[in-house]
């Protein structure tokens, strides 16, 4: 039997997931060999079309499993695809490390996250994947705001 939430649900995954992909394309993808700000982006932009598109196709053919419950809370979902919107909006002139930490104060936040833990993983993830990605990798990061001191 169709579910026309759960339609609606996948149809709203598919078109921030088609956002998430443009967004990325806009940052510039790069090859695998030589990956731009935009590779990891697109390619989970590019995972979450696909896994929207089967998500759509089996709850058009009433085949979506598990128990079907209201909406609930729709305001900690409403504001991380904000915030990942922002996100992608920003990065090239806040730059990753601002943006990344911003973004990961939120998620954490609507994850209902210990606000010391909040604040470690906020500060210690954007540092540690930049370091990882645009120093050890190669992977051009954009500096933004922190340019001015580096």
């Amino acid at each position: 039997m169709r579910k026309p939430g759960e339609i609606v649900a996948g149809l709203c995954f598919l078109a921030i997931a088609i956002g998430f992909t443009v967004g990325a394309v806009k940052l510039q993808i790069g090859a695998p060999t030589e990956p731009q700000p935009g590779f990891f982006p697109f390619w989970g932009g590019v995972i979450l079309i696909a896994l929207s598109a089967l998500f759509l196709f089996q709850a058009w053919g009433g085949r979506v499993t598990g128990e079907s419950q209201t909406f609930g809370r729709l305001g900690g979902p409403v504001v991380v695809v904000l915030t990942l919107i922002l996100y992608v909006a920003a990065m090239e002139k806040v730059g990753y490390v601002i943006t990344t930490a911003l973004l990961s104060a939120v998620v954490l936040k609507v994850l209902e996250t210990k606000p010391l833990s909040i604040l470690l993983v906020s500060l210690i993830l954007p540092v540690a994947s930049y370091l990882l990605f645009d120093r050890l990798l190669g992977v051009t990061l954009p500096l933004g705001w922190l340019s001015a001191f580096g």
